[in-house]
Protein backbone atom coordinates (compact mmCIF):
# COMPACT_ATOMS: atom_id res chain seq x y z
CA UNK A 1 0.00 0.00 0.00
CA UNK A 2 1.32 3.13 -0.99
CA UNK A 3 2.05 5.55 2.60
CA UNK A 4 0.35 8.82 2.20
CA UNK A 5 2.37 11.98 1.75
CA UNK A 6 1.06 14.50 4.41
CA UNK A 7 -0.92 17.42 2.83
CA UNK A 8 1.28 20.43 2.81
CA UNK A 9 0.37 24.00 2.85
CA UNK A 10 2.31 27.15 1.60
CA UNK A 11 0.80 31.16 1.21
CA UNK A 12 2.06 32.28 -2.15
CA UNK A 13 1.10 35.25 -4.18
CA UNK A 14 -1.68 35.06 -6.20
CA UNK A 15 -0.80 34.47 -10.07
CA UNK A 16 -3.39 33.14 -12.24
CA UNK A 17 -7.61 34.11 -13.06
CA UNK A 18 -10.42 32.90 -11.65
CA UNK A 19 -12.16 30.25 -13.73
CA UNK A 20 -14.82 27.38 -11.95
CA UNK A 21 -15.31 28.83 -8.88
CA UNK A 22 -17.17 28.82 -5.82
CA UNK A 23 -18.61 32.43 -5.15
CA UNK A 24 -20.27 33.73 -2.71
CA UNK A 25 -21.81 37.45 -2.09
CA UNK A 26 -22.39 38.63 1.81
CA UNK A 27 -22.82 42.51 3.13
CA UNK A 28 -21.69 43.90 -0.74
CA UNK A 29 -18.21 41.18 -0.84
CA UNK A 30 -17.52 38.83 -3.26
CA UNK A 31 -15.52 35.89 -2.42
CA UNK A 32 -14.12 33.18 -4.65
CA UNK A 33 -12.43 30.26 -3.81
CA UNK A 34 -11.02 27.56 -6.75
CA UNK A 35 -8.19 25.76 -7.48
CA UNK A 36 -5.57 27.50 -9.60
CA UNK A 37 -5.59 25.14 -12.37
CA UNK A 38 -8.72 25.02 -14.88
CA UNK A 39 -9.50 21.72 -14.68
CA UNK A 40 -8.42 21.05 -10.98
CA UNK A 41 -6.83 18.05 -11.99
CA UNK A 42 -3.18 17.56 -10.84
CA UNK A 43 -0.65 14.60 -11.10
CA UNK A 44 -0.23 12.59 -7.80
CA UNK A 45 2.75 13.75 -5.99
CA UNK A 46 2.32 17.59 -8.00
CA UNK A 47 1.50 20.83 -6.25
CA UNK A 48 -2.22 21.93 -6.24
CA UNK A 49 -2.93 25.97 -5.70
CA UNK A 50 -5.99 27.15 -4.35
CA UNK A 51 -6.71 30.93 -4.82
CA UNK A 52 -9.37 32.80 -2.75
CA UNK A 53 -10.48 36.06 -4.08
CA UNK A 54 -12.25 38.90 -2.36
CA UNK A 55 -14.11 42.17 -3.83
CA UNK A 56 -16.16 44.74 -2.76
CA UNK A 57 -17.99 47.08 -5.35
CA UNK A 58 -15.41 44.95 -7.87
CA UNK A 59 -12.76 46.40 -6.26
CA UNK A 60 -9.99 43.83 -4.51
CA UNK A 61 -10.22 43.97 -0.82
CA UNK A 62 -6.71 43.77 0.98
CA UNK A 63 -6.21 42.55 4.54
CA UNK A 64 -9.32 40.16 4.63
CA UNK A 65 -8.64 38.02 7.72
CA UNK A 66 -9.33 34.47 7.39
CA UNK A 67 -8.79 30.85 8.38
CA UNK A 68 -9.16 27.73 7.47
CA UNK A 69 -7.94 23.94 6.22
CA UNK A 70 -6.65 20.92 3.76
CA UNK A 71 -7.63 17.85 3.89
CA UNK A 72 -7.65 14.57 2.31
CA UNK A 73 -11.37 15.55 1.08
CA UNK A 74 -12.83 15.82 4.17
CA UNK A 75 -10.85 13.47 6.42
CA UNK A 76 -6.95 13.01 8.34
CA UNK A 77 -4.95 14.59 7.24
CA UNK A 78 -5.44 17.68 7.70
CA UNK A 79 -3.60 21.50 7.64
CA UNK A 80 -4.70 24.33 9.63
CA UNK A 81 -3.95 27.73 8.54
CA UNK A 82 -4.53 31.36 8.86
CA UNK A 83 -3.84 34.87 6.61
CA UNK A 84 -5.03 37.66 5.62
CA UNK A 85 -5.99 39.12 1.83
CA UNK A 86 -3.17 40.36 0.07
CA UNK A 87 -3.01 43.81 -1.60
CA UNK A 88 -4.58 42.06 -4.28
CA UNK A 89 -7.39 41.23 -2.77
CA UNK A 90 -6.18 37.50 -3.54
CA UNK A 91 -4.60 34.50 -0.68
CA UNK A 92 -3.14 31.73 -2.42
CA UNK A 93 -1.93 28.16 -0.05
CA UNK A 94 -0.93 25.17 -1.51
CA UNK A 95 -1.42 21.50 -0.96
CA UNK A 96 -0.22 18.09 -2.14
CA UNK A 97 -1.15 14.46 -1.78
CA UNK A 98 1.65 11.38 -2.43
CA UNK A 99 -1.33 9.14 -3.95
CA UNK A 100 -4.58 9.57 -6.72
CA UNK A 101 -7.48 10.71 -4.46
CA UNK A 102 -8.45 14.48 -3.69
CA UNK A 103 -7.83 17.23 -1.85
CA UNK A 104 -10.40 19.75 -0.24
CA UNK A 105 -9.90 23.26 0.57
CA UNK A 106 -12.03 24.95 3.26
CA UNK A 107 -11.49 28.76 3.97
CA UNK A 108 -13.30 30.73 6.30
CA UNK A 109 -13.42 34.22 5.44
CA UNK A 110 -14.48 36.65 8.11
CA UNK A 111 -16.44 39.36 6.43
CA UNK A 112 -17.22 42.93 8.39
CA UNK A 113 -20.56 42.43 9.77
CA UNK A 114 -23.82 44.52 9.15
CA UNK A 115 -25.02 44.44 12.76
CA UNK A 116 -24.62 42.51 16.47
CA UNK A 117 -25.98 39.08 15.13
CA UNK A 118 -24.16 38.97 12.01
CA UNK A 119 -20.26 37.76 13.09
CA UNK A 120 -20.58 34.11 11.00
CA UNK A 121 -17.80 33.85 9.03
CA UNK A 122 -18.79 32.83 5.33
CA UNK A 123 -17.25 29.23 4.50
CA UNK A 124 -15.95 28.39 1.07
CA UNK A 125 -14.77 25.18 -0.38
CA UNK A 126 -13.08 23.82 -3.65
CA UNK A 127 -11.57 20.54 -4.27
CA UNK A 128 -8.59 19.52 -6.70
CA UNK A 129 -7.59 15.86 -8.18
CA UNK A 130 -4.45 14.09 -8.54
CA UNK A 131 -4.49 10.99 -10.60
CA UNK A 132 -7.95 10.75 -10.18
CA UNK A 133 -8.44 8.40 -13.08
CA UNK A 134 -6.23 6.09 -11.04
CA UNK A 135 -8.35 6.07 -7.83
CA UNK A 136 -8.98 1.86 -7.18
CA UNK A 137 -12.14 0.87 -5.25
CA UNK A 138 -10.42 0.42 -1.49
CA UNK A 139 -11.42 -3.33 -1.32
CA UNK A 140 -12.55 -6.00 -4.25
CA UNK A 141 -16.00 -7.18 -3.73
CA UNK A 142 -16.47 -10.17 -1.62
CA UNK A 143 -16.10 -13.64 -2.81
CA UNK A 144 -19.56 -14.50 -2.30
CA UNK A 145 -21.17 -11.07 -3.59
CA UNK A 146 -22.44 -12.75 -6.74
CA UNK A 147 -23.75 -15.50 -4.92
CA UNK A 148 -25.37 -13.36 -1.87
CA UNK A 149 -26.63 -11.06 -5.06
CA UNK A 150 -28.58 -13.88 -7.01
CA UNK A 151 -30.18 -15.08 -4.01
CA UNK A 152 -31.82 -11.92 -3.31
CA UNK A 153 -33.41 -12.46 -7.43
CA UNK A 154 -34.78 -15.56 -6.19
CA UNK A 155 -36.32 -13.87 -3.03
CA UNK A 156 -37.59 -11.60 -5.06
CA UNK A 157 -38.48 -13.42 -8.06
CA UNK A 158 -40.87 -15.59 -5.58
CA UNK A 159 -43.05 -12.87 -4.27
CA UNK A 160 -45.93 -11.60 -6.45
CA UNK A 161 -45.71 -7.98 -7.70
CA UNK A 162 -49.40 -7.19 -7.75
CA UNK A 163 -49.29 -4.56 -9.30
CA UNK A 164 -52.14 -1.47 -9.25
CA UNK A 165 -52.39 1.17 -11.03
CA UNK A 166 -54.58 4.35 -9.49
CA UNK A 167 -55.28 7.34 -12.50
CA UNK A 168 -53.45 10.54 -11.47
CA UNK A 169 -55.13 13.20 -12.72
CA UNK A 170 -53.29 15.63 -14.59
CA UNK A 171 -53.57 19.12 -16.56
CA UNK A 172 -51.75 17.75 -19.71
CA UNK A 173 -54.27 16.18 -22.42
CA UNK A 174 -51.68 14.78 -23.78
CA UNK A 175 -50.45 12.78 -20.72
CA UNK A 176 -51.49 10.20 -18.42
CA UNK A 177 -50.19 9.12 -14.87
CA UNK A 178 -50.81 6.68 -12.42
CA UNK A 179 -50.06 5.68 -8.60
CA UNK A 180 -48.25 2.44 -8.85
CA UNK A 181 -48.18 0.22 -5.99
CA UNK A 182 -46.70 -3.17 -6.07
CA UNK A 183 -45.77 -6.11 -3.83
CA UNK A 184 -41.49 -6.19 -3.21
CA UNK A 185 -39.22 -7.54 -0.48
CA UNK A 186 -40.16 -6.20 2.90
CA UNK A 187 -43.03 -3.57 1.99
CA UNK A 188 -43.69 -1.69 -1.40
CA UNK A 189 -42.39 -0.37 -4.93
CA UNK A 190 -44.39 3.25 -4.06
CA UNK A 191 -44.06 5.22 -7.32
CA UNK A 192 -45.53 7.44 -9.74
CA UNK A 193 -46.09 6.09 -13.78
CA UNK A 194 -46.47 9.04 -16.46
CA UNK A 195 -46.19 8.31 -20.44
CA UNK A 196 -47.68 9.70 -23.74
CA UNK A 197 -51.65 8.99 -23.07
CA UNK A 198 -52.62 6.07 -25.84
CA UNK A 199 -49.20 5.27 -26.75
CA UNK A 200 -48.97 2.21 -28.75
CA UNK A 201 -47.77 -1.37 -27.69
CA UNK A 202 -44.09 -1.62 -27.53
CA UNK A 203 -43.86 2.04 -28.48
CA UNK A 204 -41.95 3.38 -25.40
CA UNK A 205 -38.27 3.79 -24.00
CA UNK A 206 -38.72 3.64 -20.31
CA UNK A 207 -36.83 5.60 -17.61
CA UNK A 208 -36.39 4.79 -14.17
CA UNK A 209 -35.96 7.76 -11.64
CA UNK A 210 -34.86 6.23 -8.38
CA UNK A 211 -35.17 8.96 -5.15
CA UNK A 212 -32.11 10.88 -3.83
CA UNK A 213 -31.87 10.62 0.27
CA UNK A 214 -34.66 12.12 2.49
CA UNK A 215 -38.45 10.91 3.32
CA UNK A 216 -40.46 12.71 0.51
CA UNK A 217 -43.29 11.56 -2.40
CA UNK A 218 -42.24 9.92 -5.30
CA UNK A 219 -42.18 12.91 -8.15
CA UNK A 220 -44.50 13.32 -11.12
CA UNK A 221 -41.83 13.40 -14.08
CA UNK A 222 -43.71 15.03 -16.71
CA UNK A 223 -41.00 15.98 -18.44
CA UNK A 224 -39.85 12.54 -19.47
CA UNK A 225 -43.49 11.80 -20.42
CA UNK A 226 -43.39 14.88 -22.72
CA UNK A 227 -40.69 13.43 -25.01
CA UNK A 228 -41.84 10.18 -25.37
CA UNK A 229 -41.04 8.14 -22.31
CA UNK A 230 -42.54 6.03 -19.86
CA UNK A 231 -40.93 7.13 -16.82
CA UNK A 232 -40.84 5.81 -13.32
CA UNK A 233 -40.00 7.73 -10.11
CA UNK A 234 -40.23 5.67 -6.95
CA UNK A 235 -39.51 6.80 -3.74
CA UNK A 236 -36.66 4.32 -1.26
CA UNK A 237 -38.87 4.02 1.32
CA UNK A 238 -42.42 2.52 -0.51
CA UNK A 239 -44.42 5.41 1.41
CA UNK A 240 -47.29 6.17 -0.06
CA UNK A 241 -47.13 8.94 -2.14
CA UNK A 242 -48.94 12.22 -2.63
CA UNK A 243 -49.34 12.91 1.27
CA UNK A 244 -49.21 16.63 2.96
CA UNK A 245 -45.87 17.56 3.89
CA UNK A 246 -46.59 16.82 7.98
CA UNK A 247 -46.87 13.55 6.44
CA UNK A 248 -43.31 12.72 6.08
CA UNK A 249 -42.36 15.00 7.78
CA UNK A 250 -43.28 12.51 11.41
CA UNK A 251 -42.09 9.65 9.30
CA UNK A 252 -38.41 11.42 9.13
CA UNK A 253 -38.60 12.32 12.76
CA UNK A 254 -39.94 8.79 13.68
CA UNK A 255 -39.65 5.28 12.17
CA UNK A 256 -37.60 6.30 9.20
CA UNK A 257 -34.92 8.88 11.32
CA UNK A 258 -31.70 7.86 10.61
CA UNK A 259 -32.99 4.82 8.10
CA UNK A 260 -29.81 4.80 5.90
CA UNK A 261 -27.24 3.60 8.90
CA UNK A 262 -29.97 1.67 10.64
CA UNK A 263 -29.18 -1.88 11.57
CA UNK A 264 -26.07 -1.99 9.29
CA UNK A 265 -23.92 -4.31 10.93
CA UNK A 266 -25.26 -7.44 8.85
CA UNK A 267 -25.89 -7.28 5.16
CA UNK A 268 -29.33 -8.94 6.06
CA UNK A 269 -30.86 -5.98 7.66
CA UNK A 270 -28.69 -3.27 6.07
CA UNK A 271 -31.27 -0.73 4.55
CA UNK A 272 -30.02 -0.45 0.95
CA UNK A 273 -30.58 -4.35 0.72
CA UNK A 274 -34.10 -3.77 0.76
CA UNK A 275 -33.57 -0.33 -1.10
CA UNK A 276 -31.45 -2.61 -3.96
CA UNK A 277 -34.37 -5.24 -4.41
CA UNK A 278 -37.06 -2.55 -4.25
CA UNK A 279 -35.24 -1.04 -7.47
CA UNK A 280 -35.21 -4.33 -9.13
CA UNK A 281 -38.92 -4.74 -8.66
CA UNK A 282 -39.42 -1.44 -10.11
CA UNK A 283 -37.55 -2.19 -13.07
CA UNK A 284 -39.85 -5.68 -13.07
CA UNK A 285 -43.03 -3.27 -13.24
CA UNK A 286 -41.61 -1.11 -15.74
CA UNK A 287 -40.69 -4.00 -17.90
CA UNK A 288 -44.47 -5.80 -17.73
CA UNK A 289 -46.17 -2.66 -19.46
CA UNK A 290 -47.05 -3.32 -23.06
CA UNK A 291 -46.26 0.21 -24.11
CA UNK A 292 -42.42 -0.45 -23.37
CA UNK A 293 -40.17 -0.74 -26.60
CA UNK A 294 -38.98 -3.85 -24.90
CA UNK A 295 -35.07 -2.63 -26.05
CA UNK A 296 -34.62 1.10 -23.60
CA UNK A 297 -34.17 1.27 -19.99
CA UNK A 298 -32.63 3.97 -18.42
CA UNK A 299 -31.25 4.04 -14.67
CA UNK A 300 -30.92 7.74 -13.59
CA UNK A 301 -30.46 9.21 -10.42
CA UNK A 302 -28.07 11.73 -8.42
CA UNK A 303 -26.73 11.16 -5.39
CA UNK A 304 -28.60 8.44 -3.51
CA UNK A 305 -30.70 8.03 -6.35
CA UNK A 306 -27.24 7.30 -8.03
CA UNK A 307 -26.27 5.13 -5.56
CA UNK A 308 -29.47 3.32 -6.84
CA UNK A 309 -29.02 3.51 -10.17
CA UNK A 310 -25.86 2.01 -10.78
CA UNK A 311 -27.07 -0.92 -8.23
CA UNK A 312 -30.03 -1.42 -10.63
CA UNK A 313 -27.60 -1.67 -13.83
CA UNK A 314 -25.02 -4.05 -12.29
CA UNK A 315 -28.03 -6.59 -11.05
CA UNK A 316 -29.96 -6.14 -14.27
CA UNK A 317 -26.98 -5.72 -16.66
CA UNK A 318 -28.39 -7.58 -19.11
CA UNK A 319 -31.30 -5.42 -18.83
CA UNK A 320 -30.57 -1.93 -18.42
CA UNK A 321 -29.02 -0.08 -21.69
CA UNK A 322 -27.85 3.14 -20.12
CA UNK A 323 -27.59 4.39 -16.60
CA UNK A 324 -27.06 7.84 -15.64
CA UNK A 325 -25.23 8.67 -12.29
CA UNK A 326 -24.88 12.33 -10.92
CA UNK A 327 -22.86 13.05 -7.71
CA UNK A 328 -23.24 9.11 -7.06
CA UNK A 329 -23.81 8.15 -2.80
CA UNK A 330 -22.95 4.61 -1.69
CA UNK A 331 -19.49 4.37 -3.03
CA UNK A 332 -16.33 2.87 -1.33
CA UNK A 333 -17.64 2.11 2.18
CA UNK A 334 -14.22 0.84 2.97
CA UNK A 335 -12.51 3.31 2.31
CA UNK A 336 -11.73 3.74 5.99
CA UNK A 337 -9.87 0.48 5.82
CA UNK A 338 -6.96 2.06 3.86
CA UNK A 339 -6.66 5.67 4.95
CA UNK A 340 -9.65 7.17 2.52
CA UNK A 341 -12.85 8.69 3.02
CA UNK A 342 -15.71 6.99 2.24
CA UNK A 343 -19.08 7.71 0.55
CA UNK A 344 -22.71 8.76 1.80
CA UNK A 345 -23.66 7.61 4.15
CA UNK A 346 -20.51 7.20 5.73
CA UNK A 347 -20.95 4.37 7.68
CA UNK A 348 -17.61 4.76 9.01
CA UNK A 349 -15.87 7.91 7.69
CA UNK A 350 -12.69 8.19 10.29
CA UNK A 351 -11.07 6.36 13.10
CA UNK A 352 -11.22 7.28 16.22
CA UNK A 353 -7.90 7.81 18.26
CA UNK A 354 -7.34 4.47 19.27
CA UNK A 355 -7.54 3.59 15.03
CA UNK A 356 -10.83 1.92 16.01
CA UNK A 357 -14.41 2.14 13.39
CA UNK A 358 -17.37 0.22 12.82
CA UNK A 359 -15.91 -3.00 11.00
CA UNK A 360 -19.50 -4.93 11.24
CA UNK A 361 -20.68 -2.15 9.53
CA UNK A 362 -17.94 -1.64 6.78
CA UNK A 363 -18.59 -5.33 6.36
CA UNK A 364 -21.91 -5.75 5.69
CA UNK A 365 -21.50 -2.31 3.43
CA UNK A 366 -19.69 -4.07 1.05
CA UNK A 367 -22.41 -6.29 -0.22
CA UNK A 368 -24.39 -2.36 -1.30
CA UNK A 369 -21.46 -0.51 -2.39
CA UNK A 370 -22.07 0.88 -5.75
CA UNK A 371 -18.33 0.46 -6.68
CA UNK A 372 -18.82 -3.14 -6.60
CA UNK A 373 -22.03 -2.97 -8.84
CA UNK A 374 -20.17 -0.99 -11.25
CA UNK A 375 -17.95 -3.72 -12.34
CA UNK A 376 -20.91 -5.68 -13.18
CA UNK A 377 -21.86 -2.87 -15.73
CA UNK A 378 -22.32 -3.74 -19.11
CA UNK A 379 -24.28 -1.16 -20.74
CA UNK A 380 -23.02 2.74 -21.52
CA UNK A 381 -22.52 4.57 -18.10
CA UNK A 382 -22.49 8.63 -18.00
CA UNK A 383 -21.21 9.98 -14.55
CA UNK A 384 -21.20 13.46 -12.95
CA UNK A 385 -18.67 13.98 -10.14
CA UNK A 386 -18.50 17.51 -8.26
CA UNK A 387 -15.20 17.88 -6.79
CA UNK A 388 -15.60 20.28 -4.21
CA UNK A 389 -18.50 17.79 -2.82
CA UNK A 390 -18.54 17.10 1.14
CA UNK A 391 -21.39 14.50 1.35
CA UNK A 392 -20.61 12.16 -1.70
CA UNK A 393 -16.91 12.61 -1.95
CA UNK A 394 -15.65 12.43 -4.97
CA UNK A 395 -12.91 10.26 -4.20
CA UNK A 396 -15.37 7.70 -3.32
CA UNK A 397 -17.18 8.55 -6.77
CA UNK A 398 -14.19 7.81 -8.73
CA UNK A 399 -14.06 4.70 -7.18
CA UNK A 400 -16.75 3.60 -8.89
CA UNK A 401 -16.72 5.20 -12.24
CA UNK A 402 -13.15 4.01 -12.40
CA UNK A 403 -14.44 0.45 -11.90
CA UNK A 404 -16.68 0.34 -14.58
CA UNK A 405 -15.50 -1.87 -17.83
CA UNK A 406 -17.72 -0.55 -20.68
CA UNK A 407 -18.03 2.12 -22.79
CA UNK A 408 -18.54 5.66 -20.21
CA UNK A 409 -18.24 9.47 -20.06
CA UNK A 410 -17.21 11.34 -17.42
CA UNK A 411 -18.77 15.28 -16.57
CA UNK A 412 -16.77 16.89 -13.99
CA UNK A 413 -18.35 19.56 -12.57
CA UNK A 414 -15.48 21.42 -10.86
CA UNK A 415 -16.76 23.94 -8.76
CA UNK A 416 -19.93 21.99 -6.97
CA UNK A 417 -20.21 21.23 -3.81
CA UNK A 418 -23.43 18.46 -3.50
CA UNK A 419 -26.53 20.18 -5.29
CA UNK A 420 -26.24 20.05 -8.95
CA UNK A 421 -26.11 23.49 -11.15
CA UNK A 422 -29.32 23.59 -13.28
CA UNK A 423 -26.90 23.53 -16.40
CA UNK A 424 -26.04 19.58 -15.38
CA UNK A 425 -29.27 18.65 -14.86
CA UNK A 426 -30.18 19.98 -18.30
CA UNK A 427 -27.24 18.26 -19.89
CA UNK A 428 -27.79 14.92 -18.72
CA UNK A 429 -31.47 15.36 -20.10
CA UNK A 430 -29.80 16.37 -23.40
CA UNK A 431 -27.76 13.30 -23.32
CA UNK A 432 -30.35 10.74 -22.48
CA UNK A 433 -32.42 11.77 -24.96
CA UNK A 434 -30.12 11.87 -27.86
CA UNK A 435 -28.53 8.57 -26.82
CA UNK A 436 -31.95 6.63 -26.64
CA UNK A 437 -32.94 8.79 -29.98
CA UNK A 438 -30.08 6.90 -31.43
CA UNK A 439 -30.90 3.66 -30.35
CA UNK A 440 -34.26 3.84 -32.54
CA UNK A 441 -31.92 4.68 -35.76
CA UNK A 442 -29.75 1.41 -35.31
Amino acid sequence: MKLLKKASILVVLFCAPLLFSETKNKNGYEITLKAERENAVYKAGEDAVFILSVKKDGKPVSGMKLSGNISKDSVAPRTNFEGKTDSGGKFKVKGTLGEPGFLKCQIFVFVPPKGENDKKAVEMLAGAGFSPFEIKPSMPAPDDFDEFWNKQKEILKSIPMNAKFTPVKVSNPNIEAFDVQADTFNGKVSAYLVMPKNAKKASLPAILLPQGAGVYSSSLAFNWANKGFMALSFNVHGIPNGRNAEFYKNLEKNELRGYAKKNSKSRETIFFRTAYMRVMRAMDVVMAQPQWDGKNLVMYGGSQGAGQAIAGAGLYNDKVTLVVAKYPALCDHTGIVIGRTTGWPHFAKEKDANGNYDKESVEAARYIDAVNFAERIKCPAIFTIHYADDVCEPTSSFAAYNNIKTQKKLVPVVEARHPAPEWENELMFKNICERVEASGKN
